[in-house]
């Protein structure tokens, strides 16, 4: 669906993302992502996982077990310690983490990838670089290099909007 929107028009216009704000923009892009993990996971029977799940097993998996706090988890996701602790809970019973503490410093939280975890991970990253190899395809490396770079810039201008 994703490929067919970028080479439709919309009402004729060839730039028809020119009329949203980026908000929107970016919002339809994380979608594209989503849909294409869901639909990995679909394929693989793992439709178990709940709605911010795909972010929390791929964090894992790509930073390790070390997550600090619930409430850690809950301001990384823009959600409350109670919707934190509800997730991990979830993917804790379904069968996709395991909880623990950090031996060094019992406040911490870990959360390890079960075997279940690391395939459901796994499925989810090569969803994303299946979406990432079509965006290339579609406007080359150096847009997609200079699209992350001007997104980074954007997510560090959260900083300065605390000041």
């Amino acid at each position: 669906m994703a490929d067919q929107r970028a080479s439709e028009t919309k009402d004729g216009n060839e730039r028809w993302y020119a009329e949203l704000v980026l908000p929107v923009l970016l919002a339809e892009g994380r979608a594209t992502y989503g849909r294409a993990i869901r639909k990995g996971y679909a394929e693989a029977g793992f439709d178990d996982i709940p709605r911010l799940g795909p972010r929390l097993l791929g964090g894992i998996r790509r930073f390790g077990g070390s997550v600090g706090s619930v409430g850690d988890v809950a301001r990384d996701f823009g959600v409350s310690k109670q919707a934190a602790s509800k997730l991990i809970d979830t993917l804790v019973v379904r069968g996709y983490v395991e909880r623990g503490t950090d031996p060094e410093d019992r406040r911490r939280l870990t959360l390890e990838l079960t075997e279940r975890g690391r395939e459901a991970a796994d499925i989810g990253w090569e969803a994303t670089e299946r979406v990432d190899r079509a965006l290339e395809r579609a406007v080359g490396a150096d847009a997609v290099t200079q699209m992350r770079e001007t997104v980074g810039a954007l997510v560090a201008l959260e900083s300065l909007s605390e000041e």
